[in-house]
């Protein structure tokens, strides 16, 4: 972590002493922040069934771009967020127990523009893994998750990168640490990844149609000296008809030598004020083992709406088919955000 804040202390000194040097250096007016606060809660029908998991989330966001004379030269994305959970089932792996608080720096980097033109950027910082429908779509603080998490063992990982778009086609790649969320790593780890799609300008809760490919090489930290071994190709796709939506997404690779096979089907629709979505969802989980094949099966019917600026609902409903281990449980996911953008 040290050095990753010497890094950005260092760009901000930088920034500074160019805004002195340079009389035309400035901060654009896309500059932005937000403040939000969430409440989720889910609900387990095994082994849950009288006591709900809640999770509240207070989260702040800026981001902005720096410019000399007609260049811009940097921008910075932050995103700083206290997460607390009570009796929280299903949760990501930095919690020390199903009731924990956090602070999580998520999607905090900084994009160096090389050129002018956006064919070349260098990212510093903690952001998603650019690795299938991950990269299009905007699953960032919704209950709407794609297979990425889960597939590939973390969403997010520290570490640096060059993105950008040549023509038609936008590419991106991180080499992380192979830590996830937090930054401190006591194992031999690392992680690449890299996408090149025609569907990522910018992401959205209903992404630009196009197809990607993507390739995933890890060796994860899992513990204290352990790790796991993975490697992972994908081609995602998305297209609309009229109000209908389809994406899917299918990966395959191996996991510590054993190969695995991963998809994901989502159809959806948008209603005609633009401001409710229903979608339908089918998640597919194959792990070879020593014995047979192992599956872990799931379909998912949710929605999401806009009641207000400020206010957005959203609820889901899970019936898992099949797991690798333990009971198929049936997992009922609400959250509102209040979200307020300056």
């Amino acid at each position: 972590m040290k050095g990753f804040w010497t890094s950005i202390c260092i760009f901000t000194v930088a920034l500074c002493c160019s805004g002195n040097a340079v009389s035309d250096t400035r901060w654009y007016d896309q500059f932005r922040w937000a403040s939000e606060y969430l409440f989720r809660s889910q609900y387990l029908s095994e082994s849950d069934l009288t006591d709900p998991g809640f999770w509240h989330t207070l989260g702040f966001e800026a981001n902005g771009t720096f410019s000399s004379g007609q260049r811009d030269i940097a921008t910075v994305n932050a995103q700083l967020s206290l997460w607390c959970l009570k009796n929280y089932t299903r949760r990501a792996p930095v919690f020390d127990g199903p009731s924990d608080c956090e602070w999580i720096p998520k999607n905090f980097f900084v994009d160096f523009h090389l050129r002018g033109d956006g064919k070349l950027n260098l990212r510093l910082g903690h952001p998603e893994l650019p690795f299938g429908l991950e990269a299009p779509v905007s699953t960032n603080q919704t209950i709407r998750q794609l297979n990425t998490g889960r597939d590939l063992g973390l969403k997010l990982d520290w570490g640096f990168g060059a993105n950008g778009t040549i023509g038609r086609w936008n590419y991106q790649t991180l080499l992380g640490r192979g830590s996830g969320i937090r930054y401190k790593n006591d194992a031999d780890s690392y992680s690449f990844t890299g996408r090149i799609g025609n569907n990522f300008d910018y992401q959205g809760f209903l992404p630009a149609p196009g197809v990607g490919f993507s390739l995933f090489m890890a060796e994860l930290r899992t513990g204290k000296d352990a790790t796991s071994e993975r490697w992972r190709v994908a081609v995602d796709g998305v297209t609309y008809h009229g109000p209908w939506g389809f994406m899917g997404q299918l990966s395959a690779g191996e996991t510590n030598h054993r190969s695995t096979l991963n998809g994901l089907v989502e159809v959806n629709r948008l209603n005609r004020a633009g401001n409710w979505i229903g979608y339908l969802q089918w998640k597919s989980f194959n792990q070879e083992t020593v014995a047979k094949w192992q599956r872990a099966n799931s379909i998912i019917l949710g929605v999401e709406g806009e009641l207000t600026d400020i206010l957005t609902l959203s609820a889901q409903v899970e019936r898992e088919l099949s797991t690798f281990a333990g009971p198929n449980q049936t997992v009922l996911d609400f959250q509102a955000r209040f979200r307020i953008e300056r």
